[in-house]
């Protein structure tokens, strides 16, 4: 890495969605953004991941100590399937803010996996989850000068839209990613890879 030990790193551990997944999710967002009237701000499609633990601006030499530690936490589980099921919105539709779909397939082991990687990074000394892990996937926001009768409508799409099925995918690896902010949103970036079962 090039950052220095003093630099701050904004950084996250997620498991990444294959490109025919993704494939779905750009078609489906390209059909609601027609639909919504430009009210909502669009995660790239090809930044869509599966987010375990947001750790927001981390010194870099945290950065490093994570990445040492994650093949520990990853080497104690076996390969499982995960699947997207639906589309959603945080916290409801009355009121949308957030856009997603939703998880489905082996929650259970995908769950201990989420709370494996919160403890191990918790020992490093960050700050641990205070909410119950929600999986899903953040397609998008809606923006702040979106009216009453706007949101409404958001809110109404999404939980009247199919999202088109995708086969389930094995999930054999999880990421460390950083974040870099730009005028058009967030670029991220692998800083490592841990494989599910070791090796």
């Amino acid at each position: 890495m090039t950052a220095s030990r003093d630099n701050m790193v904004r950084s996250f551990i997620a498991i990444p969605v294959p490109r025919t997944g993704l494939e779905v999710l750009e078609k489906v967002v390209k059909r609601l953004d027609s639909e919504m009237g430009g009210k909502v701000r669009w995660v790239r499609p090809r930044g869509i991941h599966l987010t375990l633990k947001f750790m927001g601006d981390i010194p870099a030499s945290t950065l490093e100590q994570v990445l040492e530690t994650l093949p520990q936490v990853t080497a104690s589980f076996g390969p499982f399937e995960i699947s997207m099921s639906g589309l959603g919105v945080f916290p409801n539709a009355r009121r949308p803010r957030v856009l997603w779909a939703g998880m489905a397939g082996d929650l259970e082991t995908l769950s201990a996996l989420q709370l494996a990687v919160d403890e191990a990074v918790g020992r490093l000394g960050l700050p641990k989850e205070d909410r119950p892990f929600s999986p899903h996937l953040t397609l998008g926001r809606v923006r702040r000068d979106t009216n009453e009768e706007q949101s409404r409508t958001i809110g109404y799409l999404m939980s009247n839209t199919e999202l088109q099925a995708v086969p389930p995918w094995s999930v054999d690896a999880v990421n460390l990613m950083r974040t870099e902010l730009d005028p058009t949103g967030s670029r991220h970036y692998l800083v490592g890879s841990a494989t599910i079962g070791g090796g």
